[in-house]
């Protein structure tokens, strides 16, 4: 998987590479400090995921997006933020964002997010989890719940069913648990309900739990 980096502080983006590339999976093809020639180097590199410092003013108010679509409409955005508000993460993942992850993650959870975006899932850190699980429960109260489940998805709430604590299904799986977290916020997404009560339930009278 090849990425291009944008970061603005130059010692974060030496941090981020080095991070990045103590995995073979993955391949820093560019970095730069600013968007300058972004949408050349995603026409031409054509990179599978791009890395963006959310702080930029082009990231903050929603320019940059437009611009990196029209080049690579199925490129895989991973935001690096400070941890802004439900409302500010909800406008990005609506710009087509695919996951947002913090500055002070660690390597071991920048690697995480990335095998997230890989697989075709999104990511959130665990910390930001709760408050956008609560915007999620809430937005599909207002719509018919989809119950198209992934197949990891369909693996994790087999185990959440079966007990088993966020802990377990990492270990069990060969996953991290901030992803793991973010699968069960999908989960009650998809299946419309609030908490994991509400999936067991949902999983058995939709007959999604092989028992």
């Amino acid at each position: 998987m090849n990425l291009v980096i944008i970061e603005a502080i130059p010692l974060l983006l030496r941090a981020i590479r080095l991070a990045i590339e103590s995995n073979p999976e993955y391949r820093v093809c560019c970095h730069a400090p600013n968007l300058q020639n972004l949408e050349h180097k995603i026409l031409t590199l054509q990179p599978d995921i791009l890395w963006l410092d959310a702080t930029m003013p082009e990231v903050q108010n929603g320019s940059a997006f437009h611009a990196i679509h029209k080049q690579n409409p199925d490129l895989k955005i991973l935001l690096f933020g400070l941890g802004e508000t439900v409302p500010e993460i909800r406008k990005y993942f609506k710009l087509g964002v695919s996951g947002y992850l913090l500055k002070t993650a660690d390597a071991e959870e920048i690697i995480s997010a990335l095998d997230c975006l890989e697989s075709g899932e999104s990511y959130l850190p665990e910390s930001l989890n709760k408050a956008f699980a609560s915007w999620l429960t809430n937005t599909v109260r207002k719509k018919k719940p989809d119950c198209k489940l992934t197949q990891r998805e369909r693996e994790i709430l087999q185990l959440i069913v079966d007990e088993f604590t966020t802990c377990e299904i990492a270990k069990k799986l060969f996953i991290g648990q901030c992803t793991v977290e973010t699968h069960r916020i999908k989960l009650i997404q998809k299946l419309g309900v609030r908490n994991v009560a509400g999936l067991v339930r949902e999983a058995v009278q939709r007959q999604l739990y092989v028992g």
